[in-house]
């Protein structure tokens, strides 16, 4: 006889490991729950009634989880011992030899399963192995999570464009007279003219009926695609003077808000506008330490095989085609770096993350 309350001992056994990995799942969370209790500023006139029952409720339910832990191991007992009184007389598991061949071993996906604790970033993407049942690496190991916690609207993070655009103007006029930097910005405000009529003209072309004649715009763009490298807005010197830009426009904007929330009298908005700047600063910081010419190599090399593509066409369209393609790809890899640049160093993201899991008594409140 190897059953016991009508089901087969191995069942019993796989059940208890089953309940009792699901009771301290159990405990963990309810005790995160616990913490979040006790460092959320509750507020009210029952604010300390309500945590207090919080409290009573969380110890009360974990008196349950442990009566459920005790319950379960019971049951696994209980089942080895049914396994113990169904051996023959004399056999190695009356002799004290135990399991030598794992036979009522605990199966290591029940533990798999049920062991482990979600992570705050949420499962890992990608297909399971066959046979693991876990994935062995995400789609994209650098992606963020895509869904997080909703958090009560807040003041805007973002610059303001009149600001931000009067920090330019003031960049300008403070750097004009370095001779080297001086220099740079006018070669800078020249490449980006340029572009603007290289761009009018291909409209005004396309809008009257002349678009055939636009690859020969394309090759006269040639000079400045690669002068774009140096002096182009996605040049490094480009993006150096944009995190410049951003620097002094944010030191303006967080001056001001914190002096408008003290007139009104609000301490908590004015520690929010400091914070806000302290993490607008560390943004730019990090673009400043990031600035590559990466995305203008790729940027330019893609505008000039496109160009090659256009001029070569009318003549054979199977080369032009295959033009096309590697145009495709490399502007792909400089979107892609520059999406992964911007994901690793936008300021507002990691606001957010200390909003959601480091809250603190001055934040927005639902």
């Amino acid at each position: 006889m190897n059953t016991f309350w009508g089901c087969e001992t191995e069942r019993l056994t796989e059940l208890s490991t089953v309940v009792d990995a699901r009771a301290e799942r159990l405990r963990a969370l309810i005790q995160q729950v616990a913490l979040c209790t006790r460092i959320t500023d509750w507020c009210g006139p029952d604010a300390e009634e309500h945590r207090r029952r919080t409290l009573d409720l969380v110890e009360f339910v974990i008196d349950l989880i442990e009566r459920l832990r005790e319950l379960g191991e019971l049951l696994g007992q209980e089942a080895a011992e049914q396994d113990l009184c169904s051996q023959a007389e004399g056999s190695p598991a009356r002799s004290g030899v135990g399991d030598p061949l794992g036979v009522r071993a605990t199966p290591p996906w029940i533990l798999e399963d049920f062991d482990h604790l979600p992570d705050l970033s949420g499962p890992p993407a990608g297909d399971p192995v066959p046979g693991i049942g876990v994935p062995i690496m995400a789609e994209d190991p650098f992606a963020f999570p895509k869904h997080r916690p909703e958090l009560p609207d807040g003041e805007d993070f973002a610059l303001d464009p009149e600001i931000l655009a009067e920090a330019e103007r003031q960049r300008k006029g403070l750097l004009g007279d370095v001779p080297i930097v001086g220099i740079a910005q006018t070669l800078m405000s020249g490449h980006e003219a340029i572009g603007e009529v290289y761009d009018r003209v291909e409209t005004t072309l396309v809008d009257n009926g002349y678009g055939a004649f636009t690859p020969l715009v394309s090759l006269a763009r040639v000079p400045h695609d690669l002068s774009g490298v140096m002096f182009g807005e996605k040049s490094v010197l480009g993006q150096v003077t944009s995190a410049v830009d951003r620097g002094l426009a944010n030191v303006a904007q967080t001056g001001g808000e914190v002096l408008s929330e003290i007139g009104e009298g609000d301490a908590g908005g004015a520690v929010r506008a400091l914070e806000r700047g302290l993490f607008r600063n560390a943004g730019m910081s990090a673009d400043l330490l990031t600035a590559t010419a990466a995305p203008a190599i790729a940027d330019t090399a893609s505008d000039l095989i496109g160009t090659g593509a256009d001029l070569t066409e009318p003549f054979s369209p199977g080369s032009a085609e295959t033009l096309r393609t590697v145009e495709e790809s490399l502007r792909e890899v400089g979107q892609g770096w520059e999406q992964t640049q911007e994901e690793l160093t936008d300021p507002e993201f990691y606001y957010d993350l200390r909003r959601t899991y480091a809250p603190m008594p001055w934040d927005p409140q639902a």
